[in-house]
């Protein structure tokens, strides 16, 4: 039986993305692009976090788009060479590509979904990768009361211990109602929130004040859409007022070294 035209697509695409690097490899390329001989300079990477966040999100989407590019076309050739005749002339391939343009259409639909899947998760992945470059104390999605924060510092022994002595940081790239699920009643500690989404109402953040959730954003965004909201802090204030001065709060009771 002849391979149909989702079939087709499928197998083509398939090949691609088996072949193309993940997110976090593209991530971690994309950023050691732009830090360079930085790559290890905790001060600058908190200095111009906003920056990296924004830099990184395109130059990593410019690797995806020529890995996409370099291997679509290697499995297209992969798989629709056999499918042609021996010494298959242009009238050939076209005659294929006119017969199987649906197969194409569909291959094409399947690209443009995976591009918006990985746009959706490179802030998340970003951020991750840079927090942990700075090599700040960390439990990485501890189970907490039904929810999985992306991190709680500096462990989740110590959260155990003295909650309200920990910080809870997650992110979400857009929120709108879903930061609802980014928080679990009963959890206590300081709550931030990373995001880069400039629509949120000031109803929604007032929501979120009133469940002690601090949104942490880019510079531009805290300076323009969230310029007079208090529980909104850019990323730079966060290290400097909040992360930093529990590092060292956590170091002089001994909690860590």
């Amino acid at each position: 039986m002849a391979e149909s035209d989702a079939e087709l697509a499928a197998r083509i695409f398939a090949i691609m993305r088996r072949k193309v690097p993940k997110a976090a490899e593209l991530t971690g390329d994309a950023l050691n692009a732009l830090l360079g001989a930085k790559a290890n300079d905790a001060e600058y990477i908190k200095d111009n976090f906003s920056q990296l966040i924004h830099d990184t999100q395109i130059k990593a989407y410019h690797l995806y788009l020529e890995h996409e590019a370099r291997e679509s076309g290697a499995a297209i050739r992969d798989v629709v060479m056999p499918l042609l005749p021996s010494g298959a002339t242009a009238d050939d391939v076209f005659s294929f590509l006119e017969n199987r343009f649906h197969a194409i259409d569909r291959l094409c639909l399947s690209l443009s979904q995976s591009r918006r899947t990985r746009a959706g998760s490179t802030f998340e992945t970003i951020v991750t990768t840079l927090f942990r470059k700075l090599g700040y104390p960390h439990t990485p999605q501890p189970q907490i009361n039904g929810s999985r924060p992306d991190y709680v510092l500096p462990s989740l022994a110590h959260y155990l211990a003295y909650s309200s002595d920990c910080i809870i940081f997650t992110c979400k790239r857009t929120l709108r109602e879903r930061w609802r699920q980014a928080i679990t009643e009963g959890v206590t500690g300081q709550f931030f929130l990373a995001t880069v989404d400039d629509q949120l109402s000031v109803q929604q953040i007032d929501a979120m004040k009133e469940k002690n959730v601090v949104l942490v954003v880019p510079a531009g965004l805290k300076n323009t859409a969230y310029k007079d909201r208090m529980n909104v802090v850019s990323f730079e204030t966060f290290f400097d007022h909040y992360l930093d001065p529990a590092i060292v709060r956590w170091k002089a009771n001994g909690t860590i070294s």
